[in-house]
């Protein structure tokens, strides 16, 4: 790539990935201090690791890993992938589409067929342990020749943020905060109705 195409990436990262990354996180801390069980086997996971964590370490972490993917699974940040083009006619489910129409995929309604997630609304990471779901089953990144660039980056920095935090300190949801939440359009993605708010408790160590 050029050094123009360079910027035009890194700058694709900074600017389409910050909130985004951000919103996750939120959803993330949302969920495990409403679901305490699911929060401490998380950090029983995260305290085998020894002082300083190596990095690649808590990314290759099973359980954490299974929080993360669950975490963009039942309240995904992007609602729908980007629209797709039909350009040849196509049967899909019995419809048929024509040259010229344009195609949207809900993310969310997706993650919610209880086929493929029992019990969805349910937050349970334990869904994501011993089994992988297909490119077309797990669409937090859509999928594709346009699935998001920054995918695997901000995969990271959540495990990272996420361990980092919960190994130095422990948590709670303010009582504004601890009360069912729910997704809300904010342009083209969904962040929570009612905002996180945490108190630090302790120190972990």
């Amino acid at each position: 790539m050029s050094d123009d195409e360079l910027r035009d990436e890194l700058l694709t990262l900074l600017f389409a990935g910050h909130e985004t990354t951000a919103t996750a996180l939120t959803w993330a801390f949302h969920w495990l201090h409403r679901t305490p069980a699911v929060r401490d086997r998380l950090l029983e996971e995260l305290l085998t690791l020894p002082e300083p964590a190596d990095p690649d370490a808590i990314a290759r972490l099973p359980y954490l890993s299974a929080v993360v993917n669950e975490v963009l699974r039942i309240y995904p940040v992007a609602m729908l992938m980007f629209p797709r083009r039909v350009e040849a006619a196509v049967t899909l489910g019995g419809y048929a589409f024509h040259p010229g129409d344009v195609l949207l995929v809900c993310i969310q309604a997706l993650h919610e067929r209880a086929d493929l997630y029992p019990e969805p609304l349910r937050f349970n990471p334990d869904r994501f342990l011993g089994r992988s779901y297909g490119s077309h089953e797990f669409l937090s990144f859509g999928a594709g020749s346009r699935r998001c660039i920054g995918a695997a980056l901000a995969v990271y920095e959540m495990k990272l943020i996420l361990a980092s935090l919960l190994r130095g300190f422990q948590f709670r949801l303010t009582p504004a905060s601890d009360r069912p939440n729910h997704p809300r359009r904010r342009g083209f993605t969904l962040g929570p109705t009612v905002p996180v708010c945490l108190q630090v408790v302790s120190a972990q160590r």
